[in-house]
């Protein structure tokens, strides 16, 4: 079964922005969950506890996506909240849902653009694939983030391409977004309430004209994967 794209490129990204660091506290914590979860449970749910704890946490459209690519991302999103000390306290239940939610959405872009039959050349994915790479000092760091995700060049290539198809389909499937002036002055005016040190509006103008369009483009996205889990076969497991 292949890799969930979306697991496996921001695992990459945050290797490349996070030290490495052992796995053995993560292991040892999901191993202690496991007892935990056993001790609380009569023999008669046994094979139950098992399932939930090895079987896949969706099977979208057929596709099974894995409970360790969904532990993976899980040990992502708590690093990133981590990185921003952020309290994930009583959160546990929501971050999950979170994640598994995303490898739907990625799960169902990823199949819609490879039934879209659309065509992504070699020199295009070498080009994007420098591009992430080229954060790294040397090949010993970039060989030590692709064992840190269990990959190699080959595979990575394959999922940039995956990733690329997946931005054409939605370019073709989403509106080219815009920010108003208005808008723009809105947000300013919002940030100026929040924050004392804040520069001119002309400034801060094309931060914030960046921002409101990714918000803008998100939400279509959003929209988008709602659509298609809708028309989807999708069954969540967790």
């Amino acid at each position: 079964m292949k890799k969930t794209f979306l697991i496996v490129l921001i695992g990459f990204l945050v290797t490349i922005g996070l030290a490495a660091c052992s796995n053995s506290d993560d292991e040892s914590a999901e191993g202690n969950n496991e007892e935990t979860e056993q001790e609380n449970s009569g023999q008669s749910d046994e094979t139950a506890n098992e399932e939930e704890t090895t079987g896949p946490v969706a099977v979208v459209n057929g596709e099974e996506l894995s409970r360790e690519e969904f532990n993976q991302q899980l040990d992502i999103m708590k690093q990133q909240y981590e990185q921003y000390g952020m309290d994930i306290e009583g959160q546990e239940d929501q971050i999950k849902q979170s994640v598994v939610d995303q490898m739907i959405g990625a799960e169902l872009l990823s199949q819609k653009a490879e039934e879209a039959d659309i065509e992504i050349s070699s020199e295009e994915v070498d080009q994007r694939y420098e591009e992430m790479t080229g954060q790294f000092e040397n090949e010993e760091q970039l060989q030590a983030a692709l064992d840190e995700n269990d990959t190699t060049e080959e595979e990575l290539k394959e999922q940039v391409k995956l990733q690329m198809k997946v931005d054409e389909y939605i370019a073709g499937e989403t509106e080219e977004t815009e920010v108003t002036e208005e808008e723009l002055q809105t947000q300013y005016d919002t940030l100026k309430e929040q924050q004392e040190d804040v520069g001119s509006f002309e400034e801060v103008k094309p931060t914030l004209e960046e921002q409101l369009k990714t918000q803008k483009e998100q939400e279509q996205v959003t929209k988008l994967v709602e659509k298609l889990r809708e028309e989807a076969d999708v069954e969540v497991k967790i």
